[in-house]
């Protein structure tokens, strides 16, 4: 049929004839047996090659074929505009929608195609592109500058969403692993901020996908909702629509949950929430701005996190919960948590286990003495003494990232000037002669009442 359908085409380009409804039918049906079927089996597993062992065998011919296909398409119509035509209940528009989801299902290499797959679509989307006369996917998919969201000369999206939501249903999405793969594409093809005017198309089906008990899809949902989060950062319709908190509070279930893999993506996708719902919340209250140290849902996440950071003792987990901190930590009323966390960066850095951990320990503690300085002589002993110990012991066992020593002697210097008259009587102390060197009194300190 597939061959009959190539010859068709090729006589209709030598004859100068159109396409008929009768081809038209056939380039849509070659479209529809592209895509990646349905997983009928195994749902409660990840899926494997050999639940689509008929389609792998198949899926290249069947690219070539569309790939040509798409090439007569582009002579037929030649200078006509393409996407005016699709508007137009023309077969066109079934045509290009199903392509576009067959890009996106091929665009990387998965246990339903192969490398050669992916090379293959690579070449069918620069020629979709050529022949809507679109410089992108994002062009095609939402119009120049984003203006429009139908298949209007202005964007295809939402028609392209509407075919993918059946597959994308909390109770079928996991028999269409190919189309997560499409619908995930399609947030990474759109530019900044044009999701934003497509959220009811796009947030329920991340939240479907986070809702899952597998970390690997847990992980995809919180990609996909970070991505969503970068177009709609600061935005009023995040909150005015109630996305903001509903994407909230499926957020923070996941808080508790100790899974290295998605501990930095979660944090990031929570201080950028926290930033709008702040923003937009807090601009006109009267009790936010005469009481900056009220309880707030900032508080909520801080306290997960030390709670989490305080007992840990897996180096991943210390890693990504102290590279998650200091993003949280951005204004004076996080200050109710200075004794906590002077504790908890006094510990890490006793009982340092790797570099990875200790460098972003120091750049934590870097954010904490900068931001909380007015709060610093409360704190300030515990801190020097962690900080000039691990001074100590670094010099006495090379490190060979001078980041972290540039940061830690930093640390001391920015503990130094907020507490000048302490810092004088420690560092006068016979007894810490031997901890600091001559380097760090010229470099770090720089004060000349020291040599008074």
């Amino acid at each position: 049929m597939m061959n009959d359908l190539l010859r068709e085409l090729e006589s209709m380009k030598i004859t100068g004839n159109t396409l008929n409804d009768d081809l038209w039918r056939s380039c849509v049906q070659l479209t529809e047996g592209t895509l990646v079927p349905c997983k009928k089996i195994g749902n409660e597993r990840p899926c494997e090659e050999k639940d689509y062992s008929e389609y792998r065998q198949i899926v290249n011919r069947n690219l070539r074929i569309v790939e040509a296909t798409l090439r007569h398409v582009a002579t037929t119509f030649g200078e006509q505009n393409v996407r005016e035509t699709a508007s137009r209940s023309h077969p066109l528009r079934t045509y290009l929608i199903n392509l576009i989801i067959i890009i996106g299902e091929q665009s990387e290499k998965n246990v339903w195609n192969t490398a050669e797959s992916v090379s293959i679509v690579s070449s069918i989307q620069s020629n979709l592109c050529d022949l809507c006369k679109c410089r992108s996917m994002s062009e095609l998919l939402v119009g120049k500058g984003g203006e429009g969201s139908s298949v209007d000369g202005s964007g295809v999206i939402e028609a392209v969403l509407l075919v993918l939501r059946p597959k994308l249903f909390k109770d079928t999405w996991k028999n269409y692993p190919a189309a997560v793969i499409c619908y995930k594409w399609i947030l990474w093809q759109v530019e900044e901020p044009n999701l934003v005017r497509h959220m009811n198309s796009i947030i329920p089906t991340a939240l479907i996908i986070l809702d899952d008990y597998v970390v690997e899809n847990r992980l995809t949902g919180i990609k996909c909702i970070g991505k969503i989060l970068q177009h709609a950062q600061m935005r009023k319709e995040l909150v005015d629509t109630g996305y903001a908190e509903v994407i909230y509070d499926a957020l923070k279930r996941l808080l508790i949950i100790r899974e290295v893999a998605y501990i930095i993506p979660l944090y990031s996708c929570i201080r950028s929430l926290l930033s709008t719902l702040e923003y937009y919340n807090n601009t006109d209250s009267l009790q936010q701005k005469t009481c900056p140290l009220q309880w707030t849902i900032r508080d909520d996440v801080i306290l997960s996190l030390l709670s989490s950071m305080e007992f840990e003792q897996d180096a991943h987990l210390r890693h990504a919960y102290m590279s998650s901190l200091p993003g949280l930590l951005t204004n004076i009323g996080c200050a109710k948590w200075c004794e906590r966390l002077t504790r908890i960066l006094s510990e890490y850095c006793e009982h340092h286990t790797d570099l990875k951990t200790l460098k972003v320990t120091m750049e934590a503690a870097k954010t904490f003495l900068v931001i909380f300085q007015p709060r610093i002589p409360t704190h300030c002993v515990p801190l020097y003494a962690a900080f000039l110990k691990l001074h100590m012991d670094l010099i006495e066992t090379p490190v060979f990232d001078k980041e972290i020593v540039q940061n830690l002697e930093d640390c001391i210097g920015l503990l130094y000037k907020s507490t000048p008259s302490i810092g004088k009587k420690i560092i006068n102390d016979d007894r810490m002669k031997s901890v600091i060197n001559q380097q760090l009194q010229f470099r770090i300190l720089n004060d000349c009442t020291y040599f008074e």
